[in-house]
């Protein structure tokens, strides 16, 4: 009786473990994906990745709007190109109203800890199956975003409003594509591809994805 009052013992307790470990398991890709969206602890106000992506994105908008409006004051275009600079990679400007993050930071963040979700063991198919819809506007993203980093310097470097001006458009569109995304096919859709999604669109897939896992 003694023995198989210890089997048994032994049968929950082996039970009661592996039952914690599959569920710790499973955790493992839903921390990955509040790393994404809610929470990491490096991150200003130790928000998501993507989160501050968004937040950064919408003050480079803001003051790449502002400088186009410069009435042709050089230095108040470069004033808020030099702004918009500092909320797409702060090593590039190192003041500026900016969180001090930058969007290509958190673009790539995002993405690595979407990878990192659906890489980890026992991920849900929804994970699985939909996390390039996620990856692959926020490389898009992050690629735009290194190209406005690319014009708005060379805007920092002209000598003449006019010499800055095609500068500041290209940095102007290529933010807009950062954030909205590109109808590069025509097809009159923005789709969560490499070639036309931005950070909005990862946004909702994500979205999509965390209400598929019960988090949102």
């Amino acid at each position: 009786m003694k023995r198989i009052a210890v089997n048994l013992i032994g049968c929950a307790v082996f039970g009661l473990v592996s039952g914690v470990q599959a569920e710790s398991t499973m955790n493992v890709a839903h921390m990955h994906l509040e790393h994404v969206s809610t929470s990491w602890p490096e991150a200003p106000n130790q928000v998501g990745f993507m989160t501050v992506a968004m937040q950064e994105a919408e003050i480079a908008m803001t003051h790449v709007t502002l400088a186009q409006g410069h009435e042709g004051d050089l230095a108040a275009l470069k004033m808020h190109v030099g702004h918009a600079l500092h909320a797409l990679d702060p090593e590039e400007q190192d003041a500026g109203p900016g969180l001090g993050f930058g969007v290509i930071e958190g673009a790539d963040g995002a993405e690595k800890h979407t990878l990192y979700a659906a890489q980890s063991p026992g991920a849900s198919d929804n994970i699985i199956n939909n996390n390039l819809r996620v990856r692959n506007p926020l490389r898009n993203a992050e690629s735009l975003a290194k190209l406005a980093v690319r014009a708005g310097n060379g805007a920092l470097e002209a000598r003449s409003v006019a010499a800055a001006q095609e500068s500041l458009n290209d940095m102007a569109w290529l933010i807009n594509a950062m954030i909205n995304g590109v109808d590069e096919n025509g097809n009159g859709t923005i789709e969560a591809t490499r070639e036309e999604g931005g950070l909005a669109i990862a946004f909702e897939q994500m979205r999509s994805i965390r209400q598929g896992e019960g988090l949102d």
